[in-house]
């Protein structure tokens, strides 16, 4: 039997960025959405997305762009969704000394979809209870990212408390931190981000869970299923093998010398 994907799972997973929050800063024209999250101060979570301009336009709209986030002394991802305008745009920002980065899979999974149960040895925990845990669950995701720490954490865990769409998983195996990932409700979806298993504890049940349990949360919230970018060559074929669809591309482009 066919698969059916909402419409509104495929606009949140191709789409989701400047939607309001406690911590967001979000300035919105015609011509493109930047949001930035001052205590997150790095290129991807301070972006640029649904850019729709004239070709004359991307020279003033980066400058525009870079004014804004400077003020706050930050950088910002580009995100170009596939209706993006105008069609050269890569080259026009590329000109600008904005360069590309990656280009990620945007991959949807129904509410109803089947997904076979989680190892048991993998616990589950509230990574918002307390700082001391949230703590935790960022030194894994960064463990797991093969990055470090990021300025702004108790700020982070100030905007995400106080934002009850958030909610951030923290699995331990057999006692041991070994991964977390990131859950927004939306009407329109649960869009997944942050998603990370600690190398050592890679094919061992872990990501599964954490997929597992945010599916059950899409459930239990009514909402229409799962929404997630990712990488086309490590996640999105274990996504796809549990039954994820993609239903698109979007790319990336750092702002390196702003």
């Amino acid at each position: 039997m066919a698969v059916v994907i909402p419409d509104e799972l495929v606009e949140l997973a191709l789409r989701h960025s400047g939607r309001p929050g406690p911590g967001l800063l979000i300035d919105r024209t015609p011509e493109r959405v930047v949001t930035l999250q001052p205590n997150f101060p790095i290129p991807g979570p301070n972006n640029v997305s649904l850019v729709r301009c004239a070709p004359d336009r991307v020279a003033p709209v980066v400058a525009e762009v870079r004014e804004l986030a400077g003020r706050r002394g930050l950088r910002c991802m580009w995100t170009l969704d596939p209706d993006a305008r105008p069609a050269d745009l890569p080259d026009r920002l590329a000109d600008c000394g904005i360069a590309y980065e990656d280009e990620v899979a945007v991959m949807v999974l129904p509410a109803d979809a089947a997904l076979a149960p989680a190892d048991p040895r993998v616990e589950l925990v509230d990574a918002l209870r307390d700082v001391d845990t949230f703590r935790e669950a960022e030194a894994v995701q960064a463990a797991g990212f093969g990055g470090g720490p990021v300025d702004g954490q108790d700020g982070r865990y100030a905007d995400n408390r106080a934002d009850p769409r958030r909610h951030f998983l923290l699995a331990r195996l057999d006692g041991e931190l070994a991964g977390a990932g990131w859950a927004t409700v939306h009407e329109d979806g649960v869009y997944l981000n942050g998603g990370a298993v600690a190398p050592r504890f890679r094919g061992r049940g872990v990501y599964r869970a954490l997929v597992a349990a945010r599916l059950e949360l899409a459930r239990r919230t009514g909402a229409p299923g799962l929404a997630v970018w990712a990488r086309p060559d490590t996640a999105a074929p274990i996504l796809a093998r549990w039954g994820f669809t993609e239903v698109g591309r979007v790319r990336m482009f750092e702002d390196r010398g702003a």
